[in-house]
This record gives structure tokens, sequence and C-alpha cells, in this order.
């Protein structure tokens, strides 16, 4: 797949935290300069550790003055960083892959994916992982918080981290992979990475292709359903929290306004699901209470009036005045 056509991400500069990715359990964030400012491979385990608190857990250092672009694969939560340094181009595509379970549903695959390709010309870098590492790592290794990190090129280890460096010439590759399971390094990373984008380019299109609002804020609205949908798993919608566990529900304010742009954009099951989590949330209140209660409920009149009770799950009541009809 030509994967020049990028989606611009705003008019202004990527926020200085890294712009996020995700894959229905886990989070990233990547910055404009391809470092990988945080990942979780698992939301509820909380955020991977690098070796030391001031260091990115992953970094790419090119010599030389570089020019660094950042935009997502349109219509998909792929993101792809630039770097552009006389004559030659690096083009760093980050993900979390997810695979097709035999219901259909999409499943991460725990891990984190980065390739990194020389688009023009020729250029030397340094990949650097900032992990602890058991023993002496070839093309992948054993970090010591008992993650696992492996790379297309044999790494070496020195100051608490993992590092590669080389020089690819136009049309070479490297892959780094980070995952909660071992994964074997080498040649072979390299297909298996691009075997993965493949795979998860083609959910995320789907996903987006579902989309029935037409409006001039089309492509605004969908990508921030996107980033929406990437932070919802089994456990509800959850978002960063610099506590302890690194990642808590949502409060219950935004899980409804993202109710109601998933029921705007036509996501049925996903608006069922968020508003589910409101209402959960509200019964374990001993006061009832439930915030943002206008907008609650505006949107399940919403759905009601569109869809009825279907895919809503019992525990969201309708409004009395409210009526049902048959799910178109």
């Amino acid at each position: 797949m030509n994967l020049s056509k990028l989606e611009a991400v705003s008019h202004g500069q990527p926020p200085s935290r890294g712009l996020p990715l995700g894959d229905l359990r886990g989070f990233a964030r990547v910055r404009a300069d391809a470092a990988l400012a945080c990942l979780a491979i698992d939301r509820e385990a909380g955020l991977l550790r690098p070796s030391h608190d001031e260091r990115d857990l992953l970094s790419l250092h090119v010599d030389g003055e570089v020019e660094w672009q950042q935009a997502y694969v349109p219509g998909t939560n792929v993101l792809e960083t630039t770097g552009r340094r006389e004559g030659a181009e690096l083009r760093v595509a980050d993900f979390m892959p997810l695979t097709e379970s035999r219901s259909g549903q999409p499943l991460p695959k725990g891990r984190f994916v980065r390739i990194v390709t020389c688009t023009e010309g020729d250029i030397a870098f340094r990949l650097v992982c900032a992990a602890g590492i058991e023993g002496r790592p070839a093309t992948s290794a054993r970090t010591t918080q008992g993650w696992y990190v492996a790379c297309s090129q044999p790494m070496g280890v020195g100051a608490d981290v993992a590092a590669t460096k080389v020089r690819l010439g136009e049309g070479e590759s490297l892959v780094l992979v980070i995952s909660n399971e071992a994964v074997q390094g080498g040649e072979t990373l390299l297909a298996d990475a691009l075997h993965g984008l493949g795979d998860t380019i083609h959910y995320w299109s789907w996903w987006s292709d579902r989309c029935r609002y037409r409006g001039e804020d089309a492509e605004a609205k969908l990508r921030e359903a996107l980033s929406i949908k990437a932070a919802c798993g089994e456990a509800g919608m959850l978002v960063e929290d610099p506590g302890v566990r690194s990642f808590a529900p949502a409060p219950l304010g935004d899980v409804a306004r993202a109710a109601a742009l998933f029921l705007e954009l036509g996501y049925r099951s996903e608006c069922a699901s968020l508003l589910a989590q409101v209402a959960q949330a509200s019964h374990a209140d001993a006061f009832g209470r439930r915030p943002s209660d206008e907008m609650f409920y505006d949107t399940v009149r919403a759905y009601a009036e569109r869809y009825g009770r279907a895919a809503l799950p019992s525990c969201v009541a309708l409004p009395d005045d409210t009526p049902t009809r048959m799910a178109r």
C-alpha cells in the first residue's frame, strides 16, 4: 500500500507530549522527532518504564539538522514521522498491530512496532531503547522489567540501553518491536512487521469507512473518533492518569460526549458501550448521580429513536417519554 498520502494531524504543531496510538488495549505516544514518549502494552497493567525517568523509551538519533513532519495514515491509527536531511529522507511508521479473531473481531497483538525506512538517498542513525537488558542480546532480548525487545539488526548494550546503529540506503528498512512476550528478531522480523502493518491498516480503514457523517468537518470528527476508539476496550474508555496506575476510567462527562460523537457518526455499538459505561458508573454511586445528565439522556433518547433498544445493554434505561423503535 502506498503510504505517501498522509492525513494531516492539525494546522498547528503536534502536542509536545506526542501523538497517541492504540490497539483497543494498549497505548503509546510518539513525539514529533520520532521519540516514543510512553508505552503501555496493556493499559490496565500501566506504562512500561524507561531505565531513567528523563529518557524516552525509544529514541532515534540522526547526525545533523533534521526537519521532522508527522501525520497519521488516513483513516487509521498508524502514525508516520518523516525526517529529511541533505537529500536523504527517513520514514518512521509506528503502530500497535491488530489481528482478526475467528469471530472477525480485532484482537490486540500485544506489541508496539516501529518500521524505519530510507525513502531517499542514504542515511545513518542510532535507534536506542532505554531499558535494562538481561544478558548480551543479538537481535532479541528480555529486559530487567520482564518485557521484550527485538530488532531486525543486531543490538548492542550499554548504560542501561539497547541500541543499534545502521546506515540504510534507499528502499532499505529496519524494524524494532517491543512486546510483553518473546519475539524472534533478525531478518524475518521485517516480513512479520509488514504483514502486521497491512492487517492494522485494513482494520482501521474498514472501521473508518463505516462512518456515516458527511459534514464539512467530517475529517476532524473522524480523527477524534479514531482516537477515542483506540482508548476504549473491555474496561471502557480510559484516560492517562499521572497516578500510580497510569490510566483511569475517563470522566463520565467525557464518556457521554464520546457516546454522542459515535452516535452522530453512525457507530451504534461503540455508542451503546459508552452509554453503558456511564450508566453502570452512576448505578454504583450511592446518591444516583450521573455527570452530564442532559447530554447522556439526550444521547439515549436519540439512540432509541434511531435504533430502539438494539445493542443497548439493559443497564441503560430509556427516558419515559422516548418511544422505542425497531432498529434500522
